[in-house]
């Protein structure tokens, strides 16, 4: 079994083996970020559904995120992409990603606009998930690969609202989502 490091540098070396995927990550104004379930220092209990039961080969094998670089290192980030290796084992209908696996990795990246900025210090508490809409444009094909690109449309003091889009090599849309992420108080869960 391979450690977590050379698990992120495989998925950091399978996305750049793919042209339309490398043509994003290789700008010079990219910072790629990884997300915490896949990097070697995580919590042992960081993300148990997508650090375990669907990072297998045969599952979601790879995923790397990617924001434009800041002018200021405390700047916030409202936009970022994720490529997402999709396995057989995450079909429903045959070749078909599964509904609930798009609807958990939209979860997943609208999410990660939270935890990079958490780890930019403009976040300093956490938000959880109160809705997720999806809407299923065209069937995802499995086994492959999408770009899942997430904005921050609006911030509150409580809420903050995500939308989303996930695409193909060719930029068409398969899925579309928006996310409502609240605000909550450690004490409280």
């Amino acid at each position: 079994m391979e450690s977590p490091e050379e698990s992120v540098q495989g998925d950091l070396k399978l996305f750049m083996e793919i042209p339309w995927c490398a043509k994003h990550l290789n700008r010079p104004d990219t910072t790629i970020w990884i997300p915490y379930w896949k990097r070697k220092d995580a919590p042992p209990q960081t993300n148990l559904l997508f650090a375990r039961s669907l990072n297998t080969t045969d599952t979601l094998p790879a995923v790397v995120a990617c924001y434009q670089k800041q002018a200021q290192g405390d700047a916030r980030v409202d936009e970022l992409k994720a490529f997402v290796a999709l396995g057989e084992g995450v079909g429903g209908f045959p070749g078909v990603l599964h509904g609930g696996v798009t609807t958990a990795v939209f979860d997943e990246v609208l999410g990660m606009i939270v935890d990079v900025n958490h780890e930019r210090g403009v976040f300093h508490d956490m938000f959880m998930t109160a809705y997720l809409n999806t809407s299923f444009v065209r069937p995802v094909p499995v086994p492959g690969t999408v770009l899942v690109a997430a904005k921050l449309v609006e911030l509150g003091e409580r809420k903050m609202l995500v939308a989303g889009t996930m695409q193909d090599e060719n930029e068409t849309v398969l899925a579309k989502a928006e996310a409502l992420f609240v605000r909550v108080v450690a004490w409280k869960l």
